[in-house]
This record gives structure tokens, C-alpha cells and sequence, in this order.
């Protein structure tokens, strides 16, 4: 018989997950990660408090919450503990929302690994051929599907169109992309918009389409896998 998991069950599935890529973005940063950190390894200004997990560096680090976007009432106490946060040199607070599945799931086709793979092989042979314009469009398309399937299922049940910017915020938010990477994805969608409205004389530099490839790659690689 097969196992179909459970609401919860999937839900501690989608934490474990970003838990995974939120460790692996420290390793690949230097740091030492921790999830529900004991009070020893906490710096003194959070003495009795006990984020979700936690990043530290030799210079600094990173307060990480997780919370279900059905927590409103949060909202305040996480302000006041961000700024505590924010107000450290070297540190700063991320919170991600993971929200438990809905009962019914939304009748969105999820892009599939042949899709998302034959989708940046297109980017990609219209990069190589000096087609930077088309490629950044097709890469950038890619990056919004992605966003919409792995956008929380009550909001992707409304079924209106995430723009270049929430598509950012939303992969930035979920841990598909760390926010360094966010930062210039946000610049990048100015281009993409100029280029995507008309914008027949803006140029678009081979390493830039080069990077957003890169990026396709990598959280394709995250979504297999979680899969």
C-alpha cells in the first residue's frame, strides 16, 4: 500500500528541507549551524531567547525563525526581536514562512525535472548562439514557474501571476535562494522588465544571463532533492 503522507507530515517535510538548505548556505559561508541551539552556543545578546536556528561566524551571523504564515499575531514579537538583532554588529535576522498544506491542492501543474531541465538547455543554447535577449527571457520565465510552484498552496490557489519581484521574494523567503543572490536578482529585474517591455536597445551582458542560468541550476538541483 502506498503511504500518503499526512498534512503534518508534509509540513515537517517542507521545514526539514529549508532547514537543509539553510545549512548548507552556512557551510559554503564558513559557518556553524545549528537548529533549536542550546543556550551555550547562544551570544549574550539572546540570552533567553531560542531561534529556530542559528549561524555563526567568526564575525557575526544569522538569527533564523520559521514560522506559518498563519502566525499574524507573531508578527510584533518578531519585529521587536529583529531589531535586537539587526541592532548587532555583524548579525542579522531572517525569517522564512512555511505554510502547512491546504486540503485541496491547486489545479497548478508543477514544472517537472524534464521541463526545468529542457527549459535551461533552451537558455542555455540561446546564450551560446548570442542570443542574450531570449535567453534572459526564457531563464527568467523559468524562475517565475518555480516561484509559483513552490509558493505556499493557499496563496497559489488565488491564481494571480507572482511579479518579477514577488517571484524574488518568494524563493528568498522560502530558502530556495540566499539573499545575496536575492539582492541581485532584485537589480536584474529592471533589465529583465526593460527588456521584456520593448526595450529593443538595452543591452544585456553575457555574464549576467550566465549567473541567472547558474541560479536555474542550483534550485533545480534544491527542488530534486526535496522531491
Amino acid at each position: 500500500m502506498t503511504h500518503t503522507p499526512s498534512a503534518s507530515e508534509e509540513y515537517a517535510a517542507q521545514i526539514n528541507a529549508l532547514m537543509g538548505r539553510l545549512h548548507k548556505e552556512s557551510e559554503r559561508r564558513g559557518y556553524k549551524f545549528y537548529v533549536q541551539p542550546s543556550p551555550e552556543v547562544l551570544p549574550e545578546f539572546l540570552k533567553g531567547y531560542r531561534p529556530d536556528a542559528i549561524s555563526i561566524g567568526p564575525d557575526g551571523g544569522t538569527v533564523i525563525e520559521i514560522k506559518s504564515r498563519r502566525d499574524n499575531p507573531q508578527r510584533e514579537s518578531l519585529t521587536k526581536i529583529g531589531n535586537l538583532v539587526e541592532g548587532q554588529k555583524g548579525w542579522e535576522f531572517r525569517v522564512f514562512y512555511v505554510s502547512p498544506p491546504a486540503d485541496g491542492r491547486p489545479d497548478l501543474s508543477a514544472p517537472t525535472e524534464n521541463e526545468l531541465a529542457s527549459g535551461i538547455a533552451e537558455a542555455r543554447k540561446l546564450l551560446e548562439s548570442g542570443h542574450e535577449r531570449a535567453a534572459l527571457l526564457i531563464a527568467w520565465s523559468l524562475l517565475e514557474a518555480i516561484a509559483r510552484f513552490v509558493t505556499p498552496a493557499e496563496e497559489r490557489s488565488k491564481a494571480r501571476p507572482l511579479s518579477p519581484m514577488q517571484a524574488v521574494q518568494t524563493l528568498a523567503e522560502l530558502g530556495y535562494v540566499a539573499e545575496v543572490d536575492a539582492r541581485r536578482l532584485r537589480k536584474l529585474t529592471s533589465l529583465r522588465n526593460a527588456v521584456a517591455h520593448g526595450g529593443l536597445g538595452t543591452p544585456v551582458p553575457t555574464e549576467i544571463v550566465t549567473q541567472l542560468i547558474h541560479d536555474l541550476e542550483e534550485i533545480a538541483h534544491s527542488l530534486k532533492e526535496t522531491a
